[in-house]
């Protein structure tokens, strides 16, 4: 076998692999974006190798192989640098933006809608004046918006961002670009719907009182800790996602599974499997329900109870 073959063969199988890590959520989407930017080292190896082609010293044609392999390999290194050092060679000034919204006395409920791009997005309950209050690190020319209405009691807040047209949000997948940091009220019921691209999404829910829970994702990162206090309705709609839920012990579940390729380890923690739903031994008689729908692609789903 040729060494030129062999490393030729060598850039297929990593292109592959970074594909089956994107399916699995092992790596992002929005790797892609850092490995098409560096599109000129395919020029500079063409160029290479023709040089090379006529020399009379063979080995030298692995040269354009050997590039274009430690280009795809330090990407992905850089990437995933917890430190996130791949940044250092593309900076970006970021700009941070403050908004709330007050909790007037005549509202008993509150239905929030969140529409997020791609990036980090991070819920918590730690107001008890304020509905909102939300602090929003995003790229210049991203403008992050709010709206809000009530009707009988109830208030019904949608947050959003505008863009311009040369900011593409789903390349900012897990980094510091792109970041919501969300404290939403701890003393009325909630219904709180999420739309967001691909992102890691931490939702901490333990002081919350929601009671229905809609989360449309696409290749994500989620981590979703439900609380003790109400019982909620929950669905989750979403491509290649990771998800790991932190569930109460005392909370009884039922999770309806709409997809055959999802791991899981709901049977090692007791859950009967009927079909596609899976059932705590707690659930007919726990105070407070969990009753959860997943729609999901390729994904792992992880329950930890507490």
């Amino acid at each position: 076998m040729k060494i030129k073959h062999f490393l030729e063969g060598l850039i297929i199988i990593l292109i592959g692999l970074i594909l089956l890590a994107n399916n699995f959520g092992i790596l992002p989407w929005s790797i892609w974006y850092h490995l098409i930017r560096l599109w000129p080292i395919i020029l500079i190896a063409i160029g290479l190798d023709l040089i090379l082609k006529g020399t009379s010293l063979p080995y030298l044609r692995v040269l354009p192989s050997l590039l274009i392999i430690g280009a795809i390999c330090l990407t992905v290194y850089f990437y995933q640098n917890k430190e996130g050092k791949f940044y250092r060679f593309f900076p970006r000034k970021t700009q941070r933006i403050e908004l709330s919204q007050p909790l007037l006395p005549n509202i008993k409920k509150a239905t929030i809608n969140l529409k997020f791009g791609a990036g980090e997005l991070r819920v918590r309950g730690n107001s008890i004046k304020e509905l909102m209050r939300g602090n929003f690190t995003v790229l210049p020319g991203i403008n992050p918006w709010m709206r809000y209405r009530e009707m009988n009691g109830e208030g019904f807040l949608e947050i959003g961002e505008n863009k311009g047209k040369e900011i593409d949000l789903s390349f900012f997948h897990r980094n510091k670009l792109h970041q919501w940091d969300l404290k939403l009220n701890t003393t009325i019921p909630l219904s709180l719907r999420i739309d967001t691209g691909a992102s890691n999404n931490d939702l901490d829910f333990s002081s919350l009182k929601i009671v229905e829970f809609d989360l449309d994702t696409g290749a994500s990162n989620n981590k979703i800790r439900f609380g003790r206090s109400t019982s909620v309705k929950a669905k989750i709609n979403g491509g290649t996602s990771n998800i790991k839920l932190f569930i109460p012990h005392s909370m009884g579940v039922k999770i309806k599974v709409d997809t055959a390729l999802t791991t899981n380890n709901l049977s090692d923690l007791g859950f009967e499997k009927m079909g596609n739903i899976y059932i705590s031994r707690n659930f007919s008689t726990a105070k407070k329900q969990l009753d959860l729908d997943l729609d999901i692609g390729v994904s792992a789903l992880k329950v930890k109870l507490y």
